[in-house]
């Protein structure tokens, strides 16, 4: 397979994960009633759109086909927006190991202002003007964009919101080292990578919030099963 088509099947379903896991946060950050942990999902949102854009213009710049990439719904242009074809020199990310993913700390906003989120992306540096409604959403928090729900109306609370965060992050650290490992563009696997490691410290930042809440238990190991093990592996030292 074409070494170009590979890293662009890779990358499509890195960014179809970071797709997904942006518009679940919106549905947590609208249900969630800790102010922390809507703080924690925002920043960790937010982290998430500015590598998605970061990463699908450099696959632009690469000349890979980006028309098929979903766009995540706080991304969505409504209907009756225009075209326009960007000309200018920021249209696409060049090469270079600036335009890897930016790293992810605790406590660590986006680093993409909203003005450069006025602009979607679109294939192959076709952009779309931004109607007024959608620009005025940009000035609310990300996760109250979605809709008129309430947190009175909840159908999640937070135990459940922090592991199914937790879970996009694990099942994102998978996917994106798989794919940094399936790379062969050097600054794309160096991109990935970071991404990678992002994910690992986001997971980690939900874990400490339910460690401290007591959410994320171990189990402690049954007596029977460690008197099982202890009683095999004295018969297999015997057999020896």
């Amino acid at each position: 397979m074409n070494t170009g088509i590979h890293d662009a099947i890779v990358i499509s379903e890195v960014l179809r994960s970071n797709a997904s896991m942006i518009d679940h946060y919106n549905l947590y950050m609208n249900s969630c009633q800790d102010q922390q942990l809507r703080s924690l999902l925002d920043r960790q949102q937010r982290h998430t759109l500015d590598s998605f854009q970061r990463l699908t213009q450099m696959m632009q710049s690469h000349g890979m086909d980006t028309s098929n990439i979903p766009i995540p719904t706080t991304m969505s242009i409504t209907s009756g927006s225009t075209m326009s074809t960007n000309t200018s020199a920021s249209a696409t990310a060049p090469y270079g190991s600036q335009w890897t993913a930016p790293q992810y700390g605790t406590g660590q906003a986006s680093t993409m202002p909203y003005s450069s989120m006025q602009q979607s992306i679109g294939s192959h540096g076709i952009g779309m003007s931004m109607p007024a409604q959608a620009e005025s959403q940009l000035s609310m928090p990300m996760g109250m964009q979605t809709g008129n729900q309430s947190n009175s109306t909840s159908i999640l609370n937070d135990r459940s919101i922090a592991e199914g965060a937790l879970h996009f992050h694990k099942y994102g650290a998978d996917t994106v080292t798989k794919a940094a490992l399936e790379s062969s563009e050097p600054h794309i696997r160096t991109a990935l990578t970071n991404m990678a490691r992002n994910c690992i410290e986001m997971s980690y930042e939900i874990y400490n919030y339910m460690s401290q809440r007591g959410w994320y238990q171990l189990p402690s190991s049954p007596q029977n099963f460690i008197s099982h093990a202890t009683q095999q592996q004295q018969q297999q030292f015997n057999n020896q």
